[in-house]
């Protein structure tokens, strides 16, 4: 699924007084010259907040700790730093940092927010690394995917 698809998916959610979907999307960009990632998940705040009873700092670091994992090529896993959430409307956007210092190509991506609470969630997770753009796609039961 294309992110405009998804993004207009995600707007036309946001207009209903209960989505009839659960789903997140996950922005992934690395640059390769300061090796800095930064990662984006975008999540709807009624689901979020119901799964981890609230909607703070450490609430939100600690859920995503075991859900979201990125391991690079080598096996290492790639340290996620929290830096904020914020509310954006009906969503909330779950902000992390890291190093790769290898590039994301061949590294392995677990991205399993919200599928333990419903059987229908969908994870899109969109990688940009320079110019490359790539996208995967997560629902429950999935384990860690190798990023292209």
């Amino acid at each position: 699924m294309s992110a405009p698809i998804v993004s207009a998916l995600l707007c036309c959610a946001g207009l209903l007084t209960a989505h009839p979907m659960h789903t997140s999307v996950t922005e992934l960009d690395h640059d390769p010259a300061t090796r800095r990632l930064t990662v984006v998940v975008r999540v709807f705040a009624d689901d979020f907040t119901a799964a981890t009873g609230g909607a703070s700092d450490s609430l939100a670091a600690g859920y995503l700790r075991p859900r979201l994992e990125l391991i690079d090529r080598t096996g290492r896993p790639i340290a996620l730093h929290w830096e904020r959430l914020e509310h954006a409307g009906d969503a909330l956007l779950l902000h992390l940092r890291g190093t790769a210092p290898a590039g994301l190509t061949g590294a392995r991506l677990r991205q399993a927010v919200l599928c333990e609470r419903f059987s229908d969630q969908v994870n899109v997770v969109r990688i940009r690394e320079g110019r490359r753009v790539a996208s995967l796609l997560f629902v429950p039961g999935d384990a860690a995917k190798e990023l292209p």
